[in-house]
């Protein structure tokens, strides 16, 4: 009898974007590039999910519907894993204050751009997907422009 090995979990991405058809879009990229896609739509939805599971980052949009947009939703997420990466997305032309950790996407942006600020996957010597090495897989590609990151 062949002996099964268990597989490492792909690295999980908490999605959190109200725009239904963007949320998908972001979902599927990141499912090809071989991270696990879990969605919400609100900050509230975000917020339960993450009492429930742990992700290895979070993308989320800044302005939600509800009670917690996704200032709170990242400050949250990175109150409990600080070491992840956080990608934060809006249309706004400027933020309000230094970015004091994550990156920051102006909307629109290109799915090569999502996928870029979260990493490769690593791929495990079984061939199955693990989780990212680095503490920050994004700090080799952010720069400081301004009182904001962005990708380049």
């Amino acid at each position: 009898m062949d002996s099964i090995s268990p597989s490492t979990p792909a690295p999980s991405i908490l999605i959190v974007e109200d725009d239904a058809e963007l949320r998908e879009t972001i979902a599927r990229t990141l499912l090809q590039a071989g991270y696990e896609a879990v969605a919400a739509s609100s900050g509230e939805d975000a917020l339960d999910l993450m009492a429930a599971a742990e992700f290895d980052g979070l993308y989320c949009a800044i302005e939600l519907p509800g009670r917690a947009d996704g200032w709170e939703v990242g400050t949250t997420f990175s109150f409990i894993w600080p070491d992840r990466p956080v990608v934060y997305a809006s249309a706004i032309s400027a933020l309000p204050g230094p970015l004091r950790t994550g990156v920051f996407l102006r909307k629109p942006f290109t799915v090569a751009m999502l996928a870029r600020a979260f990493g490769p996957v690593r791929s495990a010597g079984t061939g199955s997907a693990a989780r990212p090495t680095a503490k920050n897989p994004t700090t080799a590609r952010i720069r400081s422009a301004s009182s904001f990151v962005h990708l380049s």
